[in-house]
C-alpha cells in the first residue's frame, strides 16, 4: 500500500511527528510506502516525504500568502477552512490521485481544511475536542462551536489516540462518525531505553521533581507550584520545570509569592527531553487537558514514577496499581499528597506498564485499518 500521513504545518520537531515515527518506520519495514505530507517549507525532507503547494493553505506564493492573511482574519480559521474546504479538497484530491495513494491519515487539526475530502481516509484525533476547544467558550458561542464540531466530525472515519478522546467525541461533541476506534501512539521502547541508559547530563540537582511542557492555560503549572509549596517533599527535592513561553514570568512571580522561588528551577526548553527523565525522582503532570501524554510514557520507560491529574488518556497509561497516583484535575491538596506518597514509597515502573503501546502492535493496527478501507 501507499499511505500518506497529512501533517500540514507541523514539522519534524513536533511532538506529533515524534509520537508517530516509530510506527511509520515499522509500517515501512513491512513493505508499505508511507509519506509524511507537509505544506509549509521544509529545508530537508526525510525519506520520501513531500512538501506540497496548496493555494490558500501554503505560504509558498505571495498571492496565497496575502489571501490567507486577509480572508482568515475576516472569517477566523474555522470558517475559513469550512468555507473553502471544497477548493482545498479538490487540490489535495488531484495530488493524491496523481501520486496514487491508497489511503490518507489526517493527523490532528490538519484535517480541518479538508472537511469536504471524499477519498479514502481516516481522521486521527490527538486531543479531546470538547474539553480542549469547545469548553473554552460560553453561552451561544459554545452552542455554536458544539454544532460546528459535530458537523465536522460526523460521517467520517475517526481514530483517536486514547479512549478518553473517543468518549469525548461521542458523548460530549455527540458526533456521529461512520466508524470510530482507538489506536494509541506507538513507541520503540528498546530504542528509548538505550537513549536513557546512555544519557549523561550535567547541571541538574541531586534530587528533583520534574515537569515539562509549554506553560499554556492547559498545563496548569500554577496548580503544580501550589501543590509543591504544600508538600513536605519541597524540603528535600527541588522542582525543575522544562519549557518556554510567555507565562513563565507569571509562574516565577507565583513561586515568589509562595516562598518557593529558591526551590524551583525554570530550566527552559530542552530537546530531546528523554535523557533527562532518569535523573528525576518523580515526574508530575498537572494538566487539565491532554491527549495521550508522551511525557508519562517517557517517564515510565526511564523507570521514573509519575503523579498526574486525570486528564485525557492519563488513566489509560497509569492503570492498575499506578492508578492510585492519579488525582482529579485542579485538586491541589490531592496532588500534593500524592507527590509525598510517591517520593516516600516509590512504585516500580518500566515500559512493561505500557507494553500495549509497542510500535509493532500499533503499526499493525494502522495496516489493518488501511486494509479495511482499501
Amino acid at each position: 500500500m501507499k499511505i500518506a500521513f497529512i501533517f500540514g504545518a507541523t514539522g519534524y520537531e513536533s511532538g506529533l511527528y515524534n509520537a508517530t515515527i516509530d510506527t511509520v518506520n515499522e509500517i515501512r519495514a513491512q513493505g508499505h510506502l508511507v509519506d509524511y505530507i507537509f505544506w509549509d517549507d521544509k529545508k530537508r525532507l526525510k525519506d520520501n516525504d513531500q512538501c506540497i503547494n496548496l493555494w490558500g493553505i501554503s505560504n509558498k506564493s505571495i498571492s496565497s500568502k496575502i489571501f490567507i492573511k486577509i480572508v482568515k482574519n475576516i472569517f477566523g480559521y474555522h470558517f475559513y477552512y469550512l468555507l473553502f474546504s471544497k477548493f482545498f479538497s479538490n487540490q489535495l484530491t488531484k495530488y493524491v490521485n496523481k501520486n496514487e495513494y491508497d489511503i490518507i491519515f489526517f493527523h490532528g487539526t490538519n484535517y480541518l481544511p479538508f472537511y469536504s475530502y471524499k477519498g479514502k481516509s481516516y481522521v486521527v484525533l490527538h486531543s479531546c475536542k470538547y474539553e480542549n476547544l469547545i469548553n473554552r467558550h460560553k453561552g451561544i458561542k459554545k452552542y455554536f462551536y458544539t454544532k460546528l464540531y459535530r458537523k465536522l466530525y460526523s460521517n467520517k472515519n475517526i481514530l483517536t489516540v486514547s479512549n478518553d478522546s473517543l468518549i469525548d467525541m461521542l458523548d460530549k461533541v455527540k458526533a456521529k462518525p461512520l466508524t470510530i476506534d482507538t489506536i494509541y501512539n506507538g513507541f520503540n521502547f528498546e530504542n528509548m531505553e538505550n537513549v536513557v541508559k546512555n544519557s549523561h547530563i550535567n547541571g541538574l540537582p541531586d534530587k528533583f521533581i520534574m515537569a515539562a511542557g509549554r506553560p499554556d492555560r492547559t498545563k496548569r503549572f500554577d496548580i503544580l507550584l501550589k501543590a509543591y509549596a504544600k508538600s513536605l517533599s519541597k524540603e528535600e527535592y527541588k522542582l525543575v520545570i522544562f519549557g518556554e513561553g510567555k507565562r513563565i514570568s507569571n509562574l516565577k512571580r507565583l513561586a515568589r509569592e509562595l516562598n518557593i522561588e529558591d526551590n524551583v528551577i525554570f530550566a527552559g526548553f530542552i530537546s530531546p527531553l528523554l535523557p533527562v527523565f532518569k535523573y528525576a525522582s518523580l515526574y508530575v503532570l498537572s494538566s487539565d487537558i491532554e491527549g495521550l501524554p508522551t511525557v508519562i510514557i517517557e517517564s515510565l520507560v526511564s523507570k521514573t514514577p509519575v503523579v498526574a491529574t486525570a486528564a485525557g488518556g492519563v488513566n489509560e497509561l497509569l492503570s492498575g496499581d499506578l492508578n492510585q497516583y492519579v488525582v482529579p484535575c485542579g485538586d491541589i491538596d490531592a496532588l500534593s499528597e500524592k507527590i509525598d506518597l510517591a517520593l516516600g514509597e516509590p512504585p516500580t515502573v518500566s515500559s512493561q506498564n505500557v507494553a500495549y503501546l509497542d510500535y509493532k502492535i500499533v503499526a499493525q493496527r494502522y495496516i489493518d485499518k488501511a486494509e479495511e478501507l482499501k
